[in-house]
């Protein structure tokens, strides 16, 4: 009886190397349930994303923040992600085209993109598309009237981080004179300029705000010569808001002196001092921090264990350090201890909601 069994055991044995020569592949070896495999996850495998940027990188602002995030989802989590960034350039007449071509392509489990100017046209491809999943950031989507399960939204409260800065323009002004200095009038720059004029004055209501504009996100001489004429206005402070473009108020403010300027997006004093810009550093003494990159960074996260929903607008605010304000060596050589926990204050408010914002949305 035992000769049997062995025969057709030996039977079975042959029968699956055959089956295997002719192409079958053979069944995985399960993993005990303690066990974790070392094996990196196959590229087919991982989750692909296609950070899409109109414009480029190295603005020291804001695309340059969602790359460091990208370059986070691939240091941490490179055994099951595969993000890469592609640079639209600033020529607007190419976008349209260039976003479909990503679509097309079906390369991406996830495209992310964003900004006023690229609403529309996201909006129809999603359409067209229902089954590619989209992060749009830094506009507002209206799911009631284009109502997608493929999409969610990132909103950035920077009205938030604003005011906080707001407040400590007005701290540090001695002629009672700033201005806010934006890209392009839309609703996130209004919402930045709203937050921004509100803090300033809670610390000082009879300061001047003005509001400016250089009309580019991408063209530094027209920063520069918008911030040129507020600080021979009187001006001290400028919140320079406006991409590729704001890097002309920090040239502008090396003209005059005892003025000073805010950065956005990035830690922009930081990285002035990285790159060696030191005068230029200790002109920004503080700059709004639009941490996009961790935003995109802990959205990967939930998209990872399954909690982040579909079709729906996410806020991203001071509670959570998504804004904020920088804090460097120059904030701490223009500011006293007690104004930095005047300020530290000021955004423990806006956390547990003491202090409400204003919003342009």
């Amino acid at each position: 009886m035992k000769k049997l069994i062995c025969i057709l055991l030996a039977c079975f044995m042959v029968f699956g190397l055959v089956a295997c020569g002719d192409g079958a592949a053979p069944a995985p070896t399960a993993q005990p349930d303690n066990q974790e495999t070392a094996e990196p996850a196959p590229a087919d495998d991982k989750i692909t994303i296609a950070y899409c940027i109109n414009g480029t990188r190295g603005d020291k602002s804001f695309f340059d923040s969602g790359n460091e995030g990208m370059e986070w989802i691939n240091r941490d989590f490179g055994d099951k992600a595969q993000a890469e960034v592609i640079e639209f350039t600033y020529d607007d007449t190419t976008w349209r085209s260039k976003l479909e071509n990503v679509f097309m392509s079906e390369q991406y489990d996830i495209i992310i993109v964003g900004t006023y100017d690229m609403l529309g046209m996201t909006v129809e491809l999603t359409e067209q598309y229902p089954d590619q999943k989209v992060w749009f950031y830094d506009e507002q989507w209206d799911f009631e009237a284009n109502p997608r399960e493929n999409v969610i939204s990132l909103l950035f409260k920077q009205n938030e981080g604003s005011y906080v800065v707001g407040y400590m323009a007005a701290m540090a002004s001695k002629t009672n004179h700033i201005s806010f200095c934006g890209g392009m009038s839309n609703t996130v720059l209004l919402d930045f300029f709203a937050g921004y004029q509100q803090g300033a004055k809670a610390y000082n209501p009879d300061i001047i705000v003005d509001e400016t504009w250089m009309d580019s996100f991408s063209d530094p001489s027209k920063g520069k010569d918008v911030a040129s004429a507020s600080y021979g206005q009187g001006v001290d402070v400028v919140f320079a808001c406006g991409g590729s473009a704001g890097l002309g108020v920090f040239e502008a403010a090396l003209e005059y002196p005892d003025v000073y300027v805010i950065g956005v997006d990035g830690d922009q004093g930081a990285m002035w001092e990285a790159a060696g810009e030191t005068a230029k550093a200790e002109k920004t003494i503080t700059s709004m921090t639009k941490n996009v990159n961790q935003g995109f960074y802990d959205t990967f996260k939930k998209e990872l264990d399954g909690t982040l929903e579909y079709g729906q607008n996410y806020r991203l605010g001071v509670n959570g350090g998504y804004v904020g304000a920088a804090i460097t060596s120059t904030t701490e050589n223009v500011f006293t201890p007690e104004q930095l926990q005047a300020v530290k204050d000021v955004q423990a408010g806006i956390a547990d909601g003491s202090i409400v914002v204003d919003t342009a949305f």
